[in-house]
């Protein structure tokens, strides 16, 4: 597995939606059709959509939001997005046919290359979303590969989605803050209790910030390979 940079090849680009799926009150999956996004990203990177009806409008500034599928067959790439203010709700009410403008692929992604060692996911609350896009690409492009998905979620807001991984993986473990589905408790406790299951291998994260400052103190000194993809507003698009 390689990180590379391929932040050279965004361009502003308008989308039309294909579908926009409820999972819960608050979690979307936006589907958008763009042949350009489709042939030049990989899984890690993310697109900054404007999330207003126009330049002149609240709010101002671009969001940013993961790449979380591609099908290439059709040219449709996907997100997933949390409601949480002006701009994800926006885009939550967007409706087939509807146009989105974006700027894409931006940051850093991972190649994925023939490889034979044992992955861990580890993701928190919309975190996840990166991850199931290389969660795919590691079942496609690679053989006899173990791969450990771990979720953690405050409530059951995920309950649906996890219909999705079920369709790519069956090993996998969910937690919940309340228990209203998975394993009460944080993944983050489950890693500390069970650190000798995590050593020698590949993990990437993506969640909260405090999740990813306990894994740093977790394999500080550990021989285990760490990538952190960051959960940022960065308007601009490069940080």
């Amino acid at each position: 597995m390689k990180v590379i940079n391929q932040g050279l090849k965004a361009k502003i680009l308008l989308g039309e939606i294909v579908s926009n799926k409820k999972y819960s009150e608050n979690l979307y999956k936006l589907e958008i059709f763009s042949p350009y996004i489709c042939r030049n990203s990989i899984a890690g990177q993310f697109i900054n959509i404007r999330c207003s009806e126009s330049l002149n409008t609240d709010p101002l500034l671009r969001r940013p939001f993961s790449l979380y599928e591609i099908d290439k067959r059709f040219n449709v790439f996907s997100i997933l997005l949390m409601v949480k203010g002006k701009g994800t709700y926006f885009l939550s009410k967007k409706k087939k046919g509807d146009l989105i403008d974006f700027i894409g692929p931006l940051g850093n992604g991972f190649l994925i290359n023939e490889q034979k060692e044992e992955v861990v996911l580890l993701g928190g609350g919309i975190g996840i979303a990166p991850l199931f896009m290389i969660c795919k690409e590691l079942i496609a492009n690679t053989n006899d590969i173990k791969i450990d998905f771990i979720a953690g979620f405050k409530n059951d807001e995920f309950f649906y989605w996890q219909n999705d991984l079920n369709k790519i993986l069956k090993n996998f473990k969910i937690f919940t803050e309340d228990g209203s589905f998975g394993i009460k408790g944080l993944p983050i406790d489950y890693v500390k209790d069970n650190i000798n299951l995590f050593l020698n291998k590949t993990i990437i994260c993506c969640g909260p910030k405090e999740m990813l400052k306990e894994i740093q103190k977790i394999f500080k000194n550990k021989n285990s390979d760490i990538y952190v993809i960051m959960e940022e507003r960065v308007a601009c698009g490069i940080g």
